[in-house]
C-alpha cells in the first residue's frame, strides 16, 4: 500500500469480509470483473443523488434540468427532512493518524443543533435497515470514532455523549435509524479499530478464504482458483 494511505470505513469493511479480497484490492492494485449492470446503474444513482444533496446544502438547489424521477424522489425527501439554511457540514472530512489508527472519513452531512451533533449518512438501498444491525457496523464505528475523537478541535463546546448517528435512506424514511453515543462506545470503537488496522498492517500474505459467502460476487474468485492451482 501506499505510504499515504488511510484506512476508511469502505477499505476496512472489505478486509473484515474477506481479507484476501482486501489484498487484491489495495495492496496489488487488481481489479477484479465487470460490475454487475444493474448493480452498477444503482452505484451510480446513488452517486448522483450525493451530488444534488451536496449542491443543495451549498445554496446550489439548482437541479431544475434533472429527468430521473427517483433522484427528484430523493430529493423532495431530503428537503421535507432537511431544510436547506439548517447550520450544517455537507461531504466534510476528517483525517488523523493517531496511537497507530491512521484512519479518514468523509461524511455525507454533519448537522449542529445547539450543543448536539448528528451524523447522517444517506442509504439509497431497496432494502430497509436494522438498528442492530447498524449500530455495529463498521461504519458506524469509523465514521463515530473519528468524529468523538477529534470533536475537541473542530467543536470545542460539543460532547462525545451529545454525537448521534442516522442512516437516512431514502426509500425508508419512517424507518428511523438513529444511533447515540457514549465514552464507553467511543473506547470500545478505539480498541477494535487499533485491533484491526494492526492485524492489517501486519503486512502479511492473506489466505485464499474457502466457503466465503462473498465469492460468488466478489469478482476476484478466478484470482484465488489460480492460487489454489499453485499451492
Amino acid at each position: 500500500m501506499e505510504q499515504n494511505f488511510y484506512y476508511s470505513q469502505n477499505s476496512l469493511g472489505i478486509f473484515k469480509r474477506c481479507p484476501k479480497m482486501f489484498e487484491y484490492i489495495y495492496k496489488d492494485g487488481i481489479s477484479g470483473k465487470e460490475m454487475d449492470p444493474k448493480l452498477k446503474k444503482r452505484i451510480e444513482a446513488g452517486t448522483n443523488f450525493h451530488i444534488l444533496a451536496e449542491r443543495y446544502f451549498n445554496g446550489m438547489k439548482d437541479y431544475f434540468y434533472i429527468k430521473d424521477g427517483e433522484l427528484l424522489e430523493w430529493m423532495a425527501v431530503l428537503e421535507e427532512k432537511y431544510p436547506e439554511d439548517i447550520d450544517c457540514r455537507s461531504e466534510f472530512e476528517i483525517r488523523q493518524n493517531k496511537d497507530g489508527i491512521k484512519l479518514m472519513a468523509k461524511y455525507d452531512l454533519v448537522v449542529i443543533d445547539n450543543d448536539k451533533i448528528k451524523i447522517v449518512d444517506f442509504k439509497t438501498n431497496k432494502n430497509p435497515y436494522n438498528l442492530e444491525v447498524m449500530e455495529e457496523h463498521i461504519q458506524t464505528k469509523v465514521y463515530m470514532y473519528l468524529l468523538g475523537e477529534n470533536l475537541k478541535k473542530m467543536f470545542p463546546k460539543i460532547k462525545i455523549e451529545d454525537i448521534s448517528m442516522e442512516y437516512f435512506q431514502l426509500n425508508y424514511p419512517e424507518n428511523q435509524i438513529l444511533i447515540k453515543y457514549t465514552e464507553k462506545k467511543h473506547e470500545i470503537n478505539k480498541k477494535i479499530l487499533g485491533e484491526l488496522i494492526g492485524e492489517i498492517n501486519k503486512n502479511k500474505k492473506y489466505l485464499h478464504l474457502k466457503n466465503n459467502g462473498t465469492c460468488v460476487k466478489c469478482g476476484f474468485e478466478s484470482f484465488c482458483k489460480g492460487e489454489a492451482k499453485k499451492t
